[in-house]
Formats: C-alpha cells, structure tokens, sequence
C-alpha cells in the first residue's frame, strides 16, 4: 500500500512539474525581440503554448497585424496584448521580415545549392507506390548534401527524397552580401504531374511553359518594384492562355490555370533573399498540393505578387521548365546586358 501510495505521488509531482514548465519555457522569452510581423486570416483563440488543449490567453479577431516571434510548421508564436500566445500557423498570413536583410522567412528551409540533373534518374517517396522519374536536363534545388546524396523536398511529404549526387552537376548558391555581377542567389524547385489522364492537364502544361518562359530573363533594378501581372497577365485566351484546371486540378477551370505554381516557385525565392513583399495573396489557408501551407501565392485578375530589390544590385529571373520540374533562379545580374547568360 505504501509503495502504491509513493508511486501515485511520484507520479502527481511529474505532473505538476509538466504543468509548470511549459508556460515557463514561454516566459523566459517575453523579453524576445519580434523580428518579423503577420496578419491573422481568421478570428481564432490564442492559446498559452502550441498545443489544442493549453490554456487559452482569449480570442484574436482576422486582419489584425501582430508581432512574430517564430513561425512553425503547426503553431506560430505571436505578441498578443504585450504577451506571448500561439496560433495555428495556417491562420497566419503574410508573414514577412521587419528588417528583410535579418536573414530568412520564419519557417523555411534554407537550400545550398541547384543541381543540373545529368541523365535521366528517379526517386521514390515513403509511401508512394511509384518513382518520381527526372529527365536528363532538369534542374533540382538541393537542401542539403551528404554521403553522395544530394536531399530536397518533394511536394508536402514530410520528409525530404534524395538522389546520388554523381548524377548532378553542383551549382552553389553565393550569399547576396558577397555575390559579384553573374553569380546565383538562390534557386527553388516545385513539381506537378504530366498525366493526361487528368482533365485539362494539357492546357495547364502550357500555361506553366508560357508564363515560364514570359519570366525568364526579366531583369528588377535596385530600388525597383517588380509585378507578376506586369509581365504575365492578363490570363486570357486572348494573351496566349488555355483554359486548365485552376488550384493543380483541384477546382474549376479558367484561363491561365497553372500560372499560380509559376508565381509560387517564384515567391519561394523572395521568401530567402533581401526583398520587401509588397502584396501577395494565399490560395486558401490549406495553400496547395505542390508546397507546405503557407508558401504558395496566388495570382489573377484581383491579385498580384509585388516585390520591391532592396539590394545594392540588379537582379535577373530565370526559369527552367522540363516535364514535371520547375526551376526559378535569381541571379546578381550583370553590369552589361550583353554578358547576361548561364
């Protein structure tokens, strides 16, 4: 009886414990310095720490700009009223840097390189009955290297795939503070299926070719504000576009359906480098087959991707598209424009 006894209160005393510490470990950091802010998407609680179940600090109304601590992938942590709360972070919008040269976006994965994929290769997801096939000529932006294998994202699974990198020629990145007239900044990857077997599939390989290819060699001077719409809109049959499914096939059809994961791969590069973003908009707060919610950008009639260089330097936008694979570089650009090319 004594030991049971004993054990209950050992247990009752790792409890109280537990309790204790998990808004302690929230406290030590109210003297923290918000680097970045956000905007709430929907009226939501806030809770004392980043779980369903923790004390809730009250309830938080959608459009108020807030202070951002750190941005997870399932909870963001945020001022509210002088203290620190959570949110779920797929209720939390365009967050972005107080000051965009104190490094990257909350929550994204720093690449350190771009591979150009020398013959034809594969690879395999957990779970995925089939490989992910790769032509000769692809370009892979590369998360990181290790043991001959070169590892980087695959759509939302939550852990990265790789391939041998005997099989890829290594681009590095140059750091943009270090970067000289020609070197790469920063390349960033997505995919999307070829299958006709999906309804209008063929219009949207199209529309990703064309506002592909309108992108590539689109140079932004220091200081200048660069628009997507500018340079691929309008999206009407009339500039080109085809009528494909809108959201990688998963609503209806419209014209230009498939330019949005052009804008996306684009704004993943504008997350990691020295850019202010001047407007952007989400698909839903579940984002898109094709990337984590929260990093996709939506574009139309009534939206736009704006970002301003704030760098010292022009830049230079290219893109590599081949059969499934989808590659945007930015580069420093060069002084002449004659010199401009990979």
């Amino acid at each position: 009886m004594k030991r049971m006894l004993y054990a209950a209160a050992v247990l009752l005393m790792i409890l109280l414990m537990t309790m204790a510490a998990a808004p302690a470990m929230a406290e030590e950091k109210e003297d923290e310095q918000a680097l970045f802010y956000g905007v709430i998407g929907k009226k939501m609680t806030v809770h004392r720490w980043g779980e369903e179940d923790a004390p809730p600090l009250g309830i938080i109304e959608a459009g108020r700009v807030v202070d951002v601590y750190n941005k997870g992938r399932t909870w963001t942590r945020i001022d509210f009223d002088g203290r620190q709360g959570y949110v779920l972070t797929k209720f939390i919008e365009r967050v972005q840097r107080k000051d965009p040269f104190q490094g990257p976006m909350p929550g994204t994965s720093k690449h350190v390189a771009v591979g150009y994929v020398l013959r034809n290769i594969s690879f395999k997801p957990e779970g995925y009955k089939y490989p992910i096939s790769v032509k000769e000529g692809s370009w892979l932006s590369i998360e990181r290297m290790k043991n001959g294998r070169a590892y980087f994202p695959y759509r939302r699974e939550p852990d990265d795939v790789s391939v041998k990198t005997e099989n890829l020629r290594i681009y590095d990145f140059v750091p943009w503070d270090e970067a000289q007239p020609g070197d790469l900044l920063y390349a960033f990857t997505t995919f999307y299926t070829t299958s006709m077997n999906k309804e209008g599939n063929y219009g949207r390989l199209h529309n990703i070719a064309l506002a592909a290819e309108r992108l590539s060699g689109v140079r932004v001077k220091s200081g200048e504000t660069f628009s997507f719409n500018d340079v691929c809109g309008p999206y009407t049959k009339e500039n080109g576009y085809r009528s494909a499914p809108i959201l990688s096939g998963e609503s209806e059809m419209g014209y230009g359906g498939g330019v949005c994961q052009v804008c996306s791969t684009l704004y993943n590069i504008v997350l990691r480098v020295p850019m202010v973003i001047e407007e952007m908009h989400w698909h839903s707060q579940g984002g898109v087959s094709y990337l984590p919610a929260g990093f996709d950008a939506t574009v139309g009639s009534n939206s736009d991707l704006v970002v301003r260089n704030i760098l010292p330097y022009d830049l230079r936008i290219e893109f590599e598209n081949l059969e499934g694979v989808m590659t945007a570089f930015l580069f420093r650009d060069y002084e002449d424009e004659t010199q401009a090319s990979r």
